[in-house]
């Protein structure tokens, strides 16, 4: 319970951030800037993890990003960018030996976000799920790993440097790309 008590108050700032203009938002309003978020807190580069991090029985795996089009055809659906598709590639596995679910893990992937090499922060705005959808609300059994894909919507020519996710106390886990 007091899991969703947490999960509910970072909704809550994030919404109240999200409604709060950034100075360089102020500055520069263009289509790239309506994207980006504010740049004040980002993790220094020597925190940020390579490839994967595994504990209390899950692993989380970036395995890979590119650089797609104004367009994307998934699996189960097409999806259209304001700009262009950056995609990030994420597997989570259940590493323990009895069947888990992951709104039980140490980390969130509601609230990721991309950083690129200049500072933006960008949300994820589309999620292509590699894998069943009617086992989204299915635990994952011992072993069992899922992939999905998270879409960025970011100015062209951008270059990925950092995957956030949130761990089990809201703080950021950054993931070097």
């Amino acid at each position: 319970m007091n899991k969703f008590k947490y999960l509910s108050i970072a909704a809550l700032l994030l919404i109240i951030s999200a409604c709060t203009p950034s100075q360089q938002a102020k500055l520069e309003p263009s289509s790239s800037q309506a994207n980006a978020a504010d740049t004040t807190n980002i993790e220094p580069l020597s925190k940020a993890v390579s490839g994967k991090v595994n504990r209390k029985g899950w692993e989380v795996n970036v395995t890979g990003v590119k650089y797609a089009g104004q367009k994307i055809q998934g699996k189960y659906s097409t999806y259209e960018a304001a700009e262009v598709w950056t995609v990030v590639s994420v597997t989570v596995k259940n590493t323990s030996s009895k069947r888990q679910r992951e709104d039980n893990a140490w980390f969130s992937l509601s609230f990721s976000k991309l950083v690129d090499s200049k500072g933006n922060k960008y949300d994820s705005k589309e999620r292509e799920y590699k894998y069943d959808v009617q086992l989204l609300s299915k635990p994952f059994s011992p072993g069992e790993a899922r992939s999905v894909d998270f879409l960025f919507d970011t100015p062209k020519g951008i270059k990925a440097d950092k995957f956030i996710i949130m761990d089990e106390k809201f703080e950021s886990l950054p993931f070097k790309l």
